[in-house]
């Protein structure tokens, strides 16, 4: 059982601004509403697995500022 905490924001934010996107940290407000909306608690009865997590996340935030 795995769900998207403000710790792993926080190392996602890290690892983002590591990468060379400096200019996405901190994530904006409505990023992290949207991912912890999505992957803050288990969809009952699945559950995520860190993976399902971390890529979703990824494909979230992607589209996020390519928008």
């Amino acid at each position: 059982m795995a769900i998207l905490t403000q710790k792993d924001l926080n190392k996602m934010e890290e690892y983002y601004y590591l990468v060379g996107h400096k200019e996405w940290n901190p994530f904006p407000s409505k990023l992290v509403e949207k991912l912890l909306k999505v992957y803050g608690e288990e969809p009952f009865p699945y559950e995520w697995t860190e993976q399902d997590i971390h890529e979703g996340a990824r494909k979230i935030i992607m589209e996020f500022f390519k928008g």
